[in-house]
């Protein structure tokens, strides 16, 4: 039950049933990970605060990168549930490391090559005007043979999935760049709605400035705008605006800093 991250021995594994775990794990540990009180990892847990010279005042720094070195090769079962997000969680691990200048802990060549796996490519000679969106799928369970997404229903493309490939694939220095956009965008192009909105996927979803977000963001590591309607966004964008001045996720609903992030890509060239 485990998904391996390239050729060889470094995984980024679903995590093992609940009656393994509990075989490997004394009960009372068992017990503390239900309640979300720690994790193990085949056993074993994080250091400590203080096992790497830190004082519990202080930011455990070696700690958190054993937690997010251990992320990278092997979820607790408390993820089961966000299998189908797989790619993402990958994303906050290897991005977590990169924050703590710590990538050489995990194989960057592997999960670049992990990652490019979940790519969805349409078959030679196909109509790009079906509809269909060709990014990255979450997950293993999201992603079908490629003689099988001529059906929409089997191409789990998904656009905070594609969001999460291209970041990876920055992170661990693969140039995304050599990738063959011209598809992706020009598929995701087909997602932005009448409003200047985007759909995650191309069966329909909710549509809010999350997925707007992930578009722009796609579009700036890719350099290349074509994949969206600029105009349209950024009146989209400014539509979420609220009576107190921030921005909501849709319009009329009520403002969350969070969006911000969505101003400072889009935005960037008005402002």
């Amino acid at each position: 039950n485990r998904t391996q991250v390239g050729p060889s021995s470094h995984l980024i594994s679903l995590p093992k049933s609940k009656a393994r775990q509990d075989s490997c794990s004394r009960t009372g540990q068992t017990n503390r990970r239900r309640r979300g009180e720690a994790f193990t990892f085949h056993g074993r847990r994080p250091p400590e605060m203080g096992d790497q010279g830190e004082g519990p005042a202080g930011f455990a720094r070696a700690r958190h990168a054993a937690f997010l070195e251990l992320m990278s090769s092997e979820l607790p079962d408390g993820y089961a549930t966000q299998e189908v997000n797989h790619l993402t969680l990958a994303y906050f691990a290897v991005a977590g490391l990169s924050l703590l200048r710590e990538l050489d802990r995990v194989n960057k060549d592997q999960i670049a090559k992990w990652v490019l796996s979940f790519q969805v490519h349409p078959e030679a000679n196909v109509n790009l005007d079906n509809g269909q969106f060709y990014g990255f799928c979450g997950s293993r369970t999201t992603k079908f043979p490629s003689n099988l997404v001529k059906d929409p229903c089997h191409n789990g493309s998904h656009l905070a999935s594609t969001y999460s490939a291209l970041a990876t694939l920055k992170i661990v220095g693969y140039d995304v760049l050599n990738l063959d956009s011209k598809v992706l965008l020009l598929s995701m192009k087909k997602l932005q709605q009448p409003d200047g909105s985007f759909m995650p996927t191309h069966i329909g979803a909710e549509t809010d400035l999350r997925f707007v977000y992930c578009a722009a963001a796609i579009c700036s590591m890719l350099k290349d705008w074509s994949g969206m309607d600029k105009e349209k966004a950024k009146e989209y964008i400014l539509n979420c605006q609220s009576y107190d001045g921030g921005f909501g996720m849709v319009p009329g609903s009520e403002s969350h800093v969070s969006q911000v992030g969505e101003l400072s890509v889009l935005l960037r060239p008005y402002i």
